[in-house]
């Protein structure tokens, strides 16, 4: 007698990514709070715009039927789209930062594990994104950055020097290995360059909510610091970083 086929489970969740499989299927990688990320098979989701619509596009938020495997992949049964987030889809540079909050989130998040603060964390990113109409500041995404290193459990030490525990002062490096602050002269090794009082603006849009760095000005300091510290965890590069960079205009840091 063949086992009974698993029953299909309802999860709000964020497409985080999507490939092309075989002929007509689709691969979709699914940010759930539930569940954490989820890769599941929408089985001829390209031979039947019928069947899912246009729901499976990244970022979009989505009520989500999902089945769990008997082996193999997960497979996704139903998406029913709850928001589209159409406003960012007009314009190039949020389009590449609601690519980028959906892979730092769906990357740091762990699969098939209750993820319930990244998965906010995204939904409210993409949903600021959708509520403007110009390009947030650097601010709001080193605080993106910032909180889903904290929310993955990897919280930067960003208020001290993670050596001595005195407060930021001239001159400071940051290890992208770590992500933890130092004083120049209590570390031995390559770190970023920094400013204590870039420390302290970073620090400040990683506890504070991320409405509030929409347009809020940094001082001056390495623009990718804290990506080089989540591509160090994640031990590969972050592909929507180098799409990201060239919308921006703006150089990749290196460690000194």
């Amino acid at each position: 007698m063949s086992p009974a086929r698993p029953l299909p489970i309802q999860v709000p969740a964020i497409i985080v990514g999507v490939m092309a499989f075989r002929e007509a299927d689709t691969i979709v990688r699914l940010l759930t709070p539930t569940h954490g990320r989820i890769t599941v098979l929408a089985r001829n989701a390209r031979r039947s715009a019928r069947r899912f619509g246009g729901a499976l596009d990244i970022g979009n938020r989505i009520d989500a039927t999902i089945r769990p495997p008997r082996r193999g992949m997960w497979g996704l049964d139903e998406a029913a789209l709850v928001d589209g987030r159409n406003s960012i889809r007009t314009d190039l540079s949020r389009i590449g930062l609601m690519a980028y909050a959906c892979e730092i989130c769906g990357r740091l998040a762990r699969e098939e594990h209750p993820e319930p603060r990244l998965f906010g964390l995204l939904d409210m990113a993409a949903t600021l994104l959708d509520a403007i109409t110009d390009p947030p500041s650097t601010a709001f995404r080193m605080g993106l950055e910032a909180k889903a290193l904290t929310f993955a459990g990897l919280a930067p030490v960003l208020d001290r020097c993670a050596t001595c525990d005195a407060p930021p002062q001239d001159p400071m490096v940051l290890m992208p290995d770590t992500g933890v602050a130092h004083h120049s002269a209590c570390v031995v090794g390559s770190g970023i360059s920094i400013s204590p009082g870039w420390l302290q603006a970073v620090e400040a849009t990683r506890r504070a909510p991320l409405r509030e760095h929409i347009d809020l000005p940094l001082p001056p300091g390495p623009s990718w610091a804290l990506a080089h510290v989540i591509e160090a965890h994640l031990n590969s590069g972050l592909k929507s970083r180098k799409v990201l960079s060239a919308l921006l205009d703006t150089e990749p840091t290196t460690a000194r």
